[in-house]
């Protein structure tokens, strides 16, 4: 086993590496930038190392620099978490030339299987259905244009490279596409790097299906069953949920099958995540495939009753699949999960962002209740880097249960100090067709668009107020008022 893991995130993941790598008797090393001094996860970790200023380009993405920290630090193994580096596969191949493990899946599967359209290239080889496609040529307008109208409107363009929703746009009308290509292609440029982009069909109201795979470095590859990611808004996920209702049976084997024969024939090792789009009929199709963990994991995690990052870590160093699960065949989930992202944006005012202080911070505690997040009181919200500040997730014996119990997590977590979309998420959950699970990607969008904060404008001012009261007193309890959402 690893004797000392560098963990290359920040925030809430970086919290949660940490915890599994000392729970296995790991010794870990933070790292944080100007902006992080002092955050949640620099305390929690064993030791913890400046790396530069707040741009992320100058601290969790300076590769150079975390290297030779790793090489001071005497670390064995690093961990990406999700986001900055953990999709990169020259980031998993340097720190393999450097002789440290990437406790992640291999550079090669990376770099195959995060390319949108290298990916597409072996579906038909492995018998995974793809919804129509083609890759997009700038320089041949009328072949795209012709493409296009093959495939039929609305075509979707995507980024080849990322995800996240960057370098996506819909097109619905011919007319539209030259110039909608040219967008998408600056945006993919810009974010990372790579102006390729892939034309598909566009669903109509599909839902948005992933199948968890875990493989060990000797073939194996397993799924922990699917999960519901339905519920999004700027194609980011908001409320996740395992497993996936009102599928079949078959169908649900099926997506898991095809998810497996996908990555083990590409010798897929460690988490990683196949992602499909489901119509009205069943009828799935292939995606992308995110080759590291996902934010959602810990609603995977409750349902199969395991713990999906001591695995990354054990399998990383050396362990199979068969011993860590060697009941496999004989397991199945337990009741029901969801999770909802907490951010600190006003979800009444396009989801701007909302930085600043945090004056007091409060979590529920509970039967089924996790909290993940990386800030307490008197942590900032920056701009640096994402919003999110936490995840909630619940498990209870069923779907309804689960759901009340999010509700009265969210109704008693209090943050002051900046507007967050606690009201958002809780009208989310009371929606009827939510109730109903039958939801699909743009059902934020088509039923919560131009949706308005309920907390009336008398309960924000007593927020703000406590808020700038907080900031200069001693004991920031002792300034406590019943936050606008326990009034609600």
């Amino acid at each position: 086993m690893f004797q000392r893991i560098l963990i290359l995130n920040r925030g809430e993941i970086a919290c949660r590496l940490i915890q599994a790598a000392q729970e296995l008797g790991i010794a870990t090393v933070a790292i944080y930038s100007d902006a992080d001094h002092g955050a949640r996860h620099t305390e929690l970790a064993d030791e913890a190392v400046h790396i530069g200023a707040s741009s992320a380009k100058e601290s969790y993405l300076n590769l150079e620099k975390l290297v030779k920290i790793a090489k001071e630090k005497k670390c064995d193994a690093v961990h990406p978490g999700y986001g900055f580096l953990s999709e990169r596969a020259e980031s998993a191949e340097t720190f393999a030339k450097a002789g440290i493990t990437w406790i992640g899946p291999k550079p090669e599967s990376i770099r195959l299987l995060g390319d949108k359209l290298e990916a597409k290239k072996l579906l038909d080889q492995y018998q995974v259905p793809t919804a129509p496609w083609g890759e997009v040529k700038q320089e041949e307008p009328e072949a795209l244009k012709a493409l296009a109208a093959k495939i039929g409107y609305p075509v979707l363009l995507k980024a080849a490279s990322g995800g996240g929703g960057k370098g996506m746009r819909l097109v619905q009308r011919p007319e539209l596409l030259l110039e909608a290509a040219a967008a998408a292609a600056r945006e993919a440029k810009a974010s990372f790097g790579d102006a390729t982009l892939l034309v598909e069909k566009y669903l109509e109201e599909p839902r948005h299906i992933e199948i968890q795979i875990l493989g060990d470095n000797f073939g194996e590859v397993i799924h922990f069953g699917e999960r519901e990611c339905s519920l999004q808004r700027r194609h980011q996920k908001v409320i996740e949920e395992a497993p996936a209702l009102h599928l079949k049976d078959n169908t649900r084997s099926a997506i898991a099958e095809s998810a497996v024969r996908l990555t083990k024939a590409v010798g897929y090792a460690n988490a990683g995540t196949v992602e499909f789009m489901v119509d009205k009929e069943e009828n799935f199709y292939f995606l992308e495939v995110n080759s590291r963990l996902q934010v959602e994991h810990s609603v995977t995690e409750a349902v199969w009753g395991i713990d999906l990052v001591k695995s990354q870590i054990r399998i990383a160093a050396g362990a199979k699949i068969s011993d860590l699960f060697p009941n496999r065949a004989n397991m199945n989930p337990r009741g029901h999960s969801i999770q909802a992202r907490i951010y600190a944006e006003d979800a009444s005012k396009g989801f701007a962002p909302c930085p600043g202080p945090l004056s007091l911070v409060s979590w529920p505690t509970g039967v089924g209740l996790r909290i993940d997040t990386g800030v307490r009181t008197g942590s900032v919200i920056g701009l640096d880097y994402d919003a999110m500040i936490a995840k909630l997730t619940v498990h209870a014996e069923n779907r309804k249960d689960a759901i009340a119990r999010l509700i009265w997590a969210l109704k008693n977590s209090v943050l002051f100090g900046t507007t967050t979309n606690i009201n958002y998420l809780q009208d989310i959950l009371g929606q009827e067709k939510v109730l109903a699970a039958k939801v699909h990607v743009k059902f934020l969008e088509s039923v919560m668009g131009g949706w308005k904060d309920p907390v009336p404008e008398h309960l924000l001012g007593l927020r703000r107020e406590l808020a700038q009261e907080a900031s200069t007193a001693k004991s920031v309890e002792k300034t406590r008022l019943p936050s606008p959402w326990e009034q609600r």
